[in-house]
This record gives C-alpha cells, structure tokens and sequence, in this order.
C-alpha cells in the first residue's frame, strides 16, 4: 500500500502511462532532496538505468527513509526545481529505486510543464488529514500522536508520524527555537516537561474550569447564571468561570464544537497537542531520538485521559485554549479555522479521533 495518498496518485499516474498525472500528483506538494554530507557534490546526480540518464533524485513525504541521526532533506517544489535545474539533459527521479517511481524528463518544454501543472493544481492547502499507512495507525503511540492531530492537520502532515521530519529540519529547527526558545536537549525537555504538565494554559481560567466540572456544573459563571454548590469552600474559592469562556461555549454549543449541554473540562489539551508536536520538532531538530520520542507521545496520552473523557473533551478543549490564546473574542479567521479543524477531526470517517479508542 502507498504510505500516503499522493504516492498513492503518482503510481496511479505511472500505471497508466500518464505524464502529466505524475507531474500533478506531486505538483502542489513538498518534495524532499537530500542534504549533502561533508565531502559529498551539493548535489546528488546519479547514473539511473531506469530512467537511462543522469538524474537528480527526491523524495516524496511519505517515502522519506526512517529517522538517522545525521541524514536531512530539504524541501524543495516542483515549482524550485523547474526555475533552477541546472543541465536539460538531466531527469528528475522521484522516488527511484521504490514501486511509487517516477522519472521525469526536464527539458526547458518539460519544466514549462511543470510549472502549468503547478499552477493549475496550485499548492497543498492546509487543513487536510493526512495518515501515513507506513506509520502507527494503532496502539499507544498512535493515541498520543492523534492528540497533536489538529497541528498536523493544520499543516497538512501525517499525523501519525514520528519521523525524519514535521516539515523539514531547518524549519523545525526554526520553530523550536523562535516559538518555543528550545535550541538543545535540555531546554527541548524543559518545555516538554511543562506542556504535559499545563503549565502553558492560563492558571485563573483553568482552576475555574476543573472546578465547575468537579461540581458538576453547579458554580457561579461570571454571568451568574447559577448559584455555587452549598457549603462547597473550594468552589466559594475558586475564580469564577470568565464572560469570556462561556461565550465560546455558548457558539460551540451552536456550532457542533460541545453538544447542547456541554461544556469545556479543561484547556490542557492545547499543551497536550503543542507537547505531541514539540516531540516532532524536537526529533527533526535532532534533538531527541525514536525510543524518547515514543515514550514521550505516550506520555501524553497518559496526561489527557487523567483530564479528558472522550476525544469530544479533548476537541473542545483544544479549541478553547486555541481561542483565548489566539482569537480572544473576536471570533475570526483563527475560530473559523478551529472549527475547520475540529470538523475534520470529529467527521471524517479515517481521522484518528473517530478510529482510535481515547482510553
């Protein structure tokens, strides 16, 4: 089986004779090049007897070899290599030497192919699930890594990879450290000690939050819609539940994010996600490696079923803590794309949160 859907679509192409299929099924999408080593030509021409001619060689996502320590891919497009191919007689191989093969020709015409096709097909939107059928589709790893979904969805990657890359070395790198200020080891397990701790939520809100849910609802909101549970010091403690938060709640509730008497357990699951996806750009920054990372996702699985009930807790956590942290009340681009998110992951029948039991 084609670890993805694109590999899927270029051997499909390649079955049938059809060019510019192949050239489609990877015209909006990243491909990989390797990084030279020390030593090695920047770049990787080889003699290919497939294709009967020197070729440059890439990769697509879901082909990408298993995580070493010292080998990197760039990603490069379609789009790139068409405007910087350096000699005409060259092919471009994509996956040689694998059954989702394809060697393209790259004459000036052919590049001029390419580049109509690219534009025609336009480039990978975000948004999309993507599973990698190579990866873990089952089992506590794959339930750790469902819990970063909505930030894999939102950047269109498998969400169930933990791998050579999240988008590529460079750019992983780049987030760790503009993000998150993670630029070793140590300060990569500092943060990820406090994500699966959720020390990244906003306190006042949370304890509100976990209080109502411990009283079974029966607290004062900051609308005063209800009274505190009798004789209950810890809730007469413990902040009100924001105006703010139950205005989410009250168009999730409209919007299919909670049901129509739900509401919101905890915020954590947005550390929880951020924590899946620290370990992936931790593990493509070369700062941890497989067995840390497994342990890790699972980790975080183990810290959202102590808070959450059911994927449908969890959504709607994640969704709130992405909405005080980024929307605050406006209700704009960043809530619709929640609900995007949120309607990928709860509806469609492959997503890891209609297939994977949460517990």
């Amino acid at each position: 089986m084609p670890p993805t859907d694109t590999e899927r679509r270029l051997c499909e192409a390649t079955a049938r004779g059809d060019w510019d299929g192949q050239v489609a099924a990877i015209a909006g999408e990243d491909l990989y090049l390797a990084v030279p080593q020390q030593g090695q030509d920047p770049l990787p021409v080889y003699d290919d007897p497939a294709a009967g001619a020197k070729c440059i060689p890439v990769l697509t996502r879901g082909m990408l070899p298993p995580w070493q320590p010292q080998q990197f891919f760039d990603r490069v497009s379609v789009e790139e290599l068409a405007q910087d191919w350096p000699n005409d007689k060259w092919r471009l191989a994509v996956n040689p030497g694998t059954p989702c093969a394809a060697y393209l020709a790259a004459s000036p015409g052919h590049r001029a192919g390419w580049l109509r096709v690219r534009a025609q097909v336009g480039v990978r939107p975000g948004g999309l699930l993507v599973t990698h059928y190579g990866s873990a589709l089952h089992g506590p790893v794959a339930q750790g890594l469902a819990c970063g979904a909505p930030i894999a969805v939102h950047h269109s990657v498998p969400w169930n990879e933990l791998g050579t890359a999240f988008l590529d070395h460079a750019a992983d790198a780049q987030t760790l450290r503009d993000q998150w200020s993670v630029t070793d080891p140590a300060s990569w397990q500092q943060r990820l000690d406090q994500l699966l701790g959720g020390q990244f939520v906003p306190a006042e809100t949370e304890t509100a939050l976990r209080a109502r849910a411990r009283d079974g609802g029966a607290r004062e909101d900051a609308a005063g819609e209800e009274p505190k549970t009798a004789g209950s010091r810890d809730a007469a403690a413990s902040p009100a539940v924001p105006e703010l938060v139950t205005r989410y709640e009250e168009r999730f509730r409209a919007d299919g994010l909670l049901p129509a008497d739900g509401r919101v357990v905890s915020l954590v699951a947005l550390d929880h996600a951020h924590a899946v996806n620290l370990v992936r750009w931790g593990l493509s920054a070369r700062l941890c490696a497989p067995p840390q990372a497994e342990q890790a996702v699972q980790q975080v699985a183990a810290r959202a079923r102590e808070v959450y009930g059911s994927w449908e807790e969890f959504a709607a956590g994640y969704a709130l803590g992405r909405m005080l942290a980024f929307d605050n009340g406006w209700f704009g681009p960043q809530y619709a794309e929640a609900v995007h998110l949120h309607r990928v992951l709860t509806q469609d029948p492959s997503s890891p949160w209609r297939g994977l039991p949460f517990s």
